[in-house]
Formats: structure tokens, C-alpha cells, sequence
């Protein structure tokens, strides 16, 4: 053979080798129309191409498609515009069919039905998998997903690949797009679905990734007339506040939380998620325990019994400490529980030791309540100061008005030891017991304290009054009443007993009882408890134990609560001493009209 025929056959070569490379553009609708009648039969899917069609044969046969339109029975989803691609399978070619091995759409516009996804017989849709090859791959580029039945669930998908050899082999998918502004990362997706839809038990892993928050599961799965599953995983968030802005999704103290996660053993069916043995971090605090969640109720009903070493309970009264402002006085702003009320709990308690704020409790069983507009915490035992405190605290909306109940009793407390703990002065000791009840309506805190009722009582038994030694101050007030005024504190005052009852009413607490008996000594306790602004308004008349005669010396108690005023009545000093008694103006009575001026 000459080398010019050899030369002219290498060419020819050549062009045909170039020929099949390059992509053909293709005006007829032949090759869109084998393709559309091989997607009916074979998926299903009615394809429609509106706009170019290119063929390529090497390095592999390929098409693609533009402006498409994807059609999946019943309106269930429908893909409009974009591109797709795909492989085509050499034999069935060669046969003059047209099959894909792999499917890419991209810049298209997806909406779908998730009612009408659930309507489709699935079961139907994956049985014939062992009669005939299908797609292995599926790749889903720069499109949108709108779903007409969904709120606030559209998706912007950047790539989202899903791949599936063959029915012994499982489905996986990763991926990652945008929802809500925020990306959410498939890490890892695997199931096998012709065996959910036969009915039968499918291996399932799962692990999705967003900025707040992670799902991470690995376990069985099935569907039929029972569907259910069970094995282990874990609940991650960063900022369960963060995540509810975020996603929507409404939980009981959600505003409140910062970093949570769930992990362990778990069960799911139609009914119930539930999770027989758990481990819960809740900020820095670690609990163990059992919960659940149920989803057969008009809301979703979080409950569970958890028990920790060391517990903080600053989250969980978050909704009380908001009543008042950085100023310490009451707050103005309306009280809202709908932003910690998302979901219904009902979450059971106990702690070796658990705190709020400055106060600590030792060996405590709780509860926590949540219900529509409804918060109910309570303290069904607990140590406290060597003694023994419970309790229960309620904020409840009633027509744009929040109501506010608490009532508590507590015994045997080491009363010093408890001002020490929450950093006031330890000006008396001795063990206290009492009980209080207290309720109020209103829109902001201001006004629940304006409309306050209520009820408090307390014992000291076998206690001090530190700082002051009344026997010492009756004495020098006998010499020296003037005098007694600059030199009354320090020492101690020693007490058998010493109590206080307060009425409230209309946010004003009147002294009804209140009286300290010591071997020395007696002081009897009288005036009002200013709620609303946080002051006192009260006297204390000491007199010599035995005795019947009027008080020797009395202590004007007033200032805010926050820097509470002692100091010797000025009057009662006066009166006590010959030489300055005529100095006073003269008492007057009410029914007698005294001068309205004096002139000497």
C-alpha cells in the first residue's frame, strides 16, 4: 500500500474521530422525542424540549437539553427551564434506543407537592429496579425549589447528587443549598428505597449540617402499614435561640437556650420519638435520663425525667427574672409568653446540687410545665441552708393579661447562712421557717406588683441580731438618751424568737404581727412594706423584758430594699431626757386643731 493511500485512510480516520467528538446540534426533535418516550416508560416522567438538542459520541455518548420541562404524574413536582444532560448507555444505542445511565438538570425551577409526594405509590415505582437498568446517577445543579403546600420551605439547591447503582446497592446523596439564607450541608444520606417501599427493613444514615445546628443518625427503618425506626444519633445546636430565629421551628424556652444536644438510643413511630436512655448537655450542665416527644397531639408535647450532678436552673426562670430592669425597679415592658411557649414540656427534675443565680439547693427534685401562654415551675423538694425549702411559681396569660402565682414553705433554714449566700449582710441568725403566698394581674410586671395580694409569715428561733445589742442600748438610753443616738451599733442582740407576718394588699404589705422576745428584751415590729417602689416604711419599739411601760427606744427602719436605713428614732431620744423633752412641740390629736404657727 502507497503511502498516499495510507495517508488519505489516517485522514479519514482522523475526521471521523474529530466528527464524533465534537457535539452535533441537532434542529429536529427525533432525538428529544426517543428520549421523552424512554423517561415515560421507563420513570414515569413526562419530558418536554423546547429548545436545542446536542449529541456528542466521544470520549463518551452524551446529549444535552435545552430549556426543558419535567413532569412527574399528579403534579407532584414538575421541573421547569434549564439544562440536562446526561450518558448514553453504548449498547441500547447501538439497538437504536435512546437510555440514559446518568441525569444532570441545572438552572431549572422546581415546584412540588409534598402532599401529593405522599400520595404516590412508591411501591410501584421502585419494583421494576430488577427488570430494567435504570439512571445511576442524578445530579442536581444551581436550581430552585418551591413547594406549594409547605411554609417557608423553599430551597435553593447548589449541587445535590444522589446515586444508585442497583437494588442490592443503597441510595446515597450529599449536597449542599440554601434555605432560609443559611446553608445546609447533606454530609451524608444512605437508605435503600425499594425495600421501605416493599415494606421490608432498610439500613438508614444520615447526617446534615447547618450553621446552628446538627442531625447526625444511624439506624433501621420501615414503612408499611407501621412504619418506625430505631437506632442511635444525636441533636446538636450551637444556639437554640439562634436556631429557632432561624428555622422556625418553636420550642419551650427556645429564646432562652443557648447550646444543647440530645444523643442516644432512639425509637420513632407516627405517635412518638422517643429515646429510653438519653444524655442532654444543656449549656455546660450534663443530664441523663429518658425523653420523648409526642406528635399525636395538636401541638408537639416534649416530655422526660432527667436527673444531674450539677444543674442550672437560670434558663428555666429566665421568663420571672425578666420582670425586673438592669436599675432594679420594676420592668414597664409587657410581659410575653409566647416566644417561650412554642411547644408544649412536661420535663420531670433532679439535681445532687442546682442553682439560680446566688441561690443553691442541695439534693432537688423539680418540675417544669409549658403550655399554651402557660409556664409553671415548682420545686417539689429540696435541701436549702441546712434546712428544707419547696414551692411553685406560675405566669399565666388571660386575655392580654399575664397572671403571676407563687407560694412556697421552707423549714429549718440557717437564715445567716442564706444572706451570706445571696452577698447581704449577715445581720441575723438562727433558724427560720415559714410560708408566703403571693399573686398579681397585669400587663407588665409593674402592674402585676401595683395589684398584688398575698400573704408571708416567718419564725428565727434561738438566733442573734448582729450588730446591734438592744439590753446595752436600753441601759445607756436610761442614763444618757441623747448620747445613745451616736453610740448604738455593735454587739449582739441574743433572741429566743423573733417573727413577722405581712398582709398584702394592692401591692402594699402591712406588718399584722411582728415581735422579738429575747431574756433582755422585746421589739415589736410595725409599719408597711412598699412593693411597688421598693421601700420601707417601718419602726421597731424595744422595751425591757417583764415590763408594761412604754418603749424605751425605738429604730425608724426605711430605705430601699436594696440599702435598708436603721437608725434610732430621733423623737423617742428626745422624749426620754428631762432637759430636752420641753422642746418638742406638743403632741396633738386628731380630733384637736393645733396652731398653725409659733413666734417667740
Amino acid at each position: 500500500m502507497s503511502r498516499r493511500i495510507v495517508f488519505f485512510i489516517a485522514l479519514i480516520a482522523f475526521a471521523l474521530i474529530g466528527a464524533a467528538a465534537a457535539p452535533w446540534t441537532l434542529r429536529e426533535n427525533g432525538l428529544s422525542s426517543a428520549l421523552s418516550n424512554h423517561m415515560r416508560e421507563r420513570y414515569g416522567l413526562d419530558l418536554t424540549v423546547e429548545g436545542r438538542s446536542v449529541f456528542a459520541v466521544l470520549p463518551i455518548p452524551r446529549v444535552k437539553f435545552e430549556n426543558v420541562t419535567i413532569r412527574f404524574p399528579n403534579q407532584a413536582l414538575t421541573a421547569e427551564g434549564g439544562t440536562l444532560r446526561g450518558e448514553i448507555r453504548v449498547l441500547p444505542l447501538l439497538l437504536g434506543r435512546v437510555e440514559l445511565s446518568d441525569f444532570e438538570l441545572s438552572d431549572s425551577k422546581i415546584t412540588a407537592s409534598a402532599k401529593a409526594l405522599q400520595e404516590v405509590k412508591w411501591a410501584e415505582v421502585f419494583q421494576s429496579r430488577s427488570k430494567a437498568l435504570h439512571a445511576r446517577r442524578l445530579i442536581l445543579n444551581s436550581s430552585s425549589i418551591h413547594w406549594t403546600d409547605l411554609k417557608d420551605a423553599d430551597l435553593d439547591v447548589a449541587e445535590l447528587v444522589i446515586r444508585w447503582v442497583g437494588e442490592d446497592e443503597p441510595l446515597t446523596a450529599y449536597g449542599n443549598g440554601l434555605w432560609r439564607d443559611a446553608r445546609v450541608v447533606i454530609e451524608e444520606a444512605s437508605v435503600h428505597p425499594d425495600r421501605l417501599a416493599s415494606g421490608s427493613i432498610s439500613p438508614v444514615e444520615l447526617t446534615i449540617a447547618a450553621p446552628t445546628a446538627r442531625l447526625s443518625l444511624k439506624g433501621e427503618a420501615q414503612l408499611g402499614l407501621n412504619p418506625g425506626m430505631t437506632g442511635e444519633g444525636s441533636i446538636e445546636a450551637t444556639s437554640v435561640r439562634a436556631f429557632t430565629r432561624w428555622s422556625g421551628v418553636k420550642l419551650p424556652f427556645g429564646s432562652l437556650i443557648q447550646a444543647f444536644s440530645v444523643r442516644g438510643d432512639f425509637s420513632m413511630d407516627r405517635r412518638r420519638l422517643s429515646w429510653p436512655s438519653v444524655a442532654v448537655a444543656l449549656g455546660g450542665d450534663r443530664l441523663e435520663g429518658t425523653m420523648a416527644v409526642r406528635f399525636d397531639t395538636e401541638r408537639p408535647v416534649i416530655t422526660g425525667t432527667l436527673a444531674a450532678d450539677d444543674l442550672n436552673l437560670a434558663n428555666f426562670f429566665a421568663p420571672f427574672a425578666q420582670a425586673r430592669t438592669s436599675s432594679g425597679s420594676w420592668s414597664e415592658e409587657n410581659l410575653d409568653l409566647a416566644h417561650v411557649t412554642g411547644s408544649d414540656l412536661d420535663l420531670r427534675l433532679s439535681a445532687a446540687s442546682a442553682r439560680l443565680g446566688r441561690l443553691r439547693v442541695e439534693d432537688m427534685a423539680a418540675s417544669v410545665l409549658v403550655r399554651p401562654g402557660e409556664i409553671e415551675a415548682s420545686i417539689g423538694r429540696a435541701g436549702f441552708h441546712d434546712g428544707s425549702l419547696k414551692g411553685r411559681l406560675s405566669l399565666t396569660t388571660i386575655d392580654s393579661q399575664t397572671e403571676f402565682k407563687s407560694q412556697g414553705t421552707f423549714s429549718g433554714v440557717e437564715i445567716g447562712s442564706f444572706l451570706s449566700g445571696v452577698g447581704q449582710p449577715r445581720w441575723i441568725t438562727g433558724r427560720a421557717q415559714g410560708q408566703f403566698a403571693f399573686e398579681g394581674k397585669g400587663q407588665n410586671p409593674i402592674e402585676v406588683v401595683q395589684q398584688a395580694q398575698g400573704r408571708s409569715a416567718i419564725t428565727v428561733r434561738k438566733g442573734e441580731l448582729v450588730g446591734i445589742a438592744l439590753g446595752d442600748a436600753l441601759k445607756r438610753v436610761e442614763k444618757h438618751p441623747l448620747l445613745a443616738s451616736l453610740n448604738w451599733k455593735g454587739g449582739r442582740t441574743p433572741f429566743q424568737e423573733a417573727q413577722a407576718q405581712i398582709v398584702i394588699q394592692d401591692g402594699v404589705g402591712e406588718v399584722a404581727e411582728g415581735k422579738l422576745t429575747s431574756t433582755d428584751v422585746v421589739a415589736e415590729l410595725k409599719g408597711q412594706v412598699l412593693m411597688v417602689d421598693r421601700t420601707l416604711n417601718l419602726k421597731a419599739e424595744v422595751s425591757a423584758a417583764g415590763t408594761h411601760s412604754t418603749p424605751a427606744i425605738a429604730f425608724d427602719i426605711d430605705g430601699g430594699w436594696d440599702n435598708i436605713s436603721v437608725m434610732p428614732n430621733a423623737r423617742s431620744l428626745i422624749e426620754r431626757s428631762g432637759a430636752a423633752k420641753p422642746l418638742l412641740p406638743a403632741r396633738v390629736a386628731p380630733s384637736e386643731q393645733g396652731p398653725q404657727a409659733t413666734a417667740h
